[in-house]
Parts: structure tokens; sequence; C-alpha cells
């Protein structure tokens, strides 16, 4: 079954009254203010019936009947979405979503809406407040310190208990003996980026928060450098400026990644969740470079004493064929070693056994990149498929979502899941990174 991909991250829902209940809304509106009327005068007459209690009354049924009357709800996808976890979330069936929607199968896409008719109210579908079911957000790495009147450098390294040279690694630009108050400065980043200015478009049904989180910035940054912006009043069609992680010259993935090459490619920079085998097969997108660190920073949020973990190949500079990978080949795939519960300080390639995977971590890294739509597949290994697929099981996932998120237990050819089997893949994860939206040569 196939999914909707993309970067967005909020939800939209909005209610939507029919055609050809408009004369019947008229005639009910009207039926209602004349009531409100009555009760007012009543009320006048009636010193011991509350005016409040009637005009609450009146509001309370127009309230009721606007929600009952509107029989329709229109629904945008969202990043990981899929009909079954659609259906599931509103209460109607796989057949009736497509049916009202016109669709002939399982392909649905970001920003795309659908018509949802009957079913659960939205609120009754709320998602799970496990930690591990729900992905961290998306956010830049480390805390941002704002200087104060008389701090030094020296004074915010001792606070957060670390040297000045961090701080100045970690902030491109800054001098120990030049600090200003407001000035903002990272503490704990693993590497600071080039950054670069884009614009993005506002759509139909889009947020400020939604946006933010679909660039890993802050609202309050957005708003910084969109002089006069009123977060709380987008219109479509409005042009934001954003700045975010990469070049100023944006990296290009042409073609497949089995059939292709990188173009103006970015070398993945030291972290302190992962440790480079090679640096000249280190090579990807921008937005890969971008997900592989923002997940890794999540991973360290949640888990602040994580053990490094190996990452051996990407892709070279420019793409094109690496031996032994028959992909690898365009900026978009990634081997990555797996989080065990015993391997010292860094975690390398090695063969493990289901009881052998830390779960908690694994699973932390895997849902940040799927629910943030920022991955096509991962091919982990069926056995250890196995041992995600228990631990989610222990902590309440539906159905609904075990089948979107791994293949395990459908059987090792099965194409179904966005985690999949395949052979070799007992001692590492291989990650495909979804294509750039800006991107069209990308396969």
């Amino acid at each position: 079954m196939r999914g909707a991909w993309g970067g967005r991250g909020a939800r939209d829902r909005r209610l939507a009254i029919q055609p050809g209940e408009r004369q019947r809304s008229r005639s009910r509106v009207r039926q209602l203010l004349s009531g409100l009327v009555s009760s007012y005068a009543r009320a006048f007459a009636r010193p011991r019936r509350p005016l409040v209690a009637c005009v609450c009354a009146a509001l309370l049924a127009l309230s009721s009947w606007s929600v009952a009357s509107a029989s329709e709800r229109v629904y945008v996808v969202q990043p990981g979405d899929s009909i079954s976890v659609i259906a599931e979330r509103h209460g109607v069936s796989e057949r009736d979503l497509r049916a009202w929607n016109s669709l002939d199968g399982d392909l649905i896409r970001v920003g795309q809406r659908l018509v949802i008719r009957g079913g659960r109210a939205p609120a009754a579908a709320a998602s799970s407040s496990n930690s591990f079911l729900v992905p961290l957000p998306r956010e830049r790495g480390g805390r941002v310190h704002t200087v104060r009147s008389g701090e030094t450098l020296g004074g915010i390294a001792q606070r957060y208990g670390v040297r000045v040279q961090d701080l100045i690694n970690w902030n491109q630009g800054l001098q120990a003996d030049r600090i200003r108050v407001g000035q903002e400065i990272r503490v704990g980043a693993s590497f600071v980026r080039q950054r670069r200015t884009l614009r993005h478009e506002v759509q139909p049904g889009e947020m400020l928060g939604f946006i933010a989180q679909r660039y890993g910035v802050r609202q309050a940054d957005i708003v910084r450098w969109n002089p006069g912006l009123n977060p709380d009043r987008l219109r479509v069609g409005q042009v934001l400026v954003l700045q975010v992680d990469g070049p100023e010259e944006p990296s290009e993935s042409r073609g497949a990644a089995f059939e292709g090459r990188l173009v103006r490619g970015e070398q993945l920079p030291p972290h302190r969740g992962y440790q480079i085998r090679n640096r000249s097969r280190a090579w990807g997108t921008n937005e890969t470079i971008s997900y592989l660190m923002e997940g890794f920073d999540a991973v360290l949020r949640r888990f602040p004493r994580s053990p490094r973990v190996m990452i051996h190949d990407l892709s070279f500079e420019r793409g094109g064929s690496m031996p032994p990978h028959r992909s690898h080949q365009s900026g978009r795939d990634a081997d990555i070693g797996y989080y065990q519960r015993s391997c010292g300080e860094v975690c390398t390639y090695r063969r493990i056994g289901p009881a052998e995977l830390d779960v908690e971590r694994q699973w932390t890294l895997l849902l940040f990149w799927i629910e943030h739509g920022m991955v096509d597949y991962v091919f982990i290994d069926y056995e250890l498929q196995g041992a995600l697929y228990r631990f989610l099981q222990a902590q309440g996932a539906s159905q609904a979502q075990l089948s979107r998120w791994l293949q395990y237990p459908r059987g090792r050819g099965a194409s179904v899941g966005v985690i999949r089997h395949e052979p070799g893949h007992r001692d590492h994860l291989h990650v495909r990174f979804s294509c750039s939206t800006d991107d069209d040569q990308c396969r």
C-alpha cells in the first residue's frame, strides 16, 4: 500500500456545509435568531429569568446545530498518511473513503483534500500520547542562549559546562570579545552549517506552526525574518522568507537512486550522534544531510547519553556508481549501524539478534524520519523488525500504525510498510530519503 510523503507536519480539519443545505441553513438561523429575540423580550418581562441564561441557551443551540448539520468534513493529507490510517482515524471504511473521493487505489499525496462523510468527529480520533508513538518535533540541534546585560562568552560557557572554543565552533562568525545584548548563541549544536534564504508560498490550510515544522525552524524566527507578519493571519499566496541550513546554491538529485548522479552535493559534517567511516563516501543532498543531523539530534534530546552510531556510505561527491552498491548514486541513500544494547562509545557494524537491538533509541530515530515525511523506505532485517513490532505493540500502537510502519509479520517479500526486509541488513539499516519537493529531476 502506498502512502503520502512530504515535509508538512500539522493536521488541518475543516467543516463544510453541502450546497443543498444552504437554504435550510438560512431558515434555521432565522428561527434561532427569532427565538433569541423572544427570549430577550421575556427576560425583561420576567426579571426572575436572567437574560444571560437565555442568550447562552440560544448560542448553545446554534453551536450544536452547526456541528450536527455539517455532514461532510474535509481532511488534508499529511506526511505518512495512508488510506487505511485516515479511515480508521475517522471511523469510516476504506471502501467509502475511496468512493467519496473517486480514488481507484491507495495512492494519495500530501496536501490532497479528502471528503469524509459521517464517522467520528476528529477529536475522537486523537493520537496517542505515548512518547514512542509520537515523533519529537523538528528542531535545529542544541539550545539557544540569548545574551543578557553583563554576560561574557566565558561566563556563558561556564554556565552550560562547555568550552569557549565549543561555542565559537557552534556559532559561525562568533567572536569571543564581541557579543551583544540580545544576541542568540547556539549551545550544544554538533556543527554549524551554512545558511541559505528561500521563499515559501502559503498554501490553503497551512498555519505558521505547520510551516515551521516543515522546514525545521522556529515560528519566532519566521516572524523575525518577515517584519510585519501576523502569525495568526496568513493568507493563501503570501510569500514568506525563510532561512534554512544548507549552501546558498541547493543540491540536486538527478535520476533514480540506482541510476543517477548528485549535483552540488553537501558533505556530511561531524555530529555527536554518529561517526563517519569515510568522508569521501559521505555526500548527499542538502535534505539528506539535514534529515540525518536532525534525526540524531532527536535521539540525543530524548537520550542525552547515547553512543555514537557508525555511518558508512551515502554517495560520492558527484554521485554515480559506488561499488559494491547498486544504489547510493544520487545522494539519497545512507547505510547506518544499529543502536545496540551494549556497544561502548560507538555502535559499529556487527550482526546482531533481536534481543541485542536497542529498540528505544532505534525507534526514536526511525519514527522521527517516518512521521516527518523524510523517508521513502528503510531496509531492516526481518527478524529485527520483529523486535520493533513487539516493542510497539507493548507501547499501545494500533494495528493501522503497525501496518503502515512495518512489513513484519506479513512476510519478507510483502510490498507493504515503510520498513522492509532486504537481504544483507543484519548489521546495518539502509535509509532512502525522499526527494526534495523543489527537485524536479529527482526520481
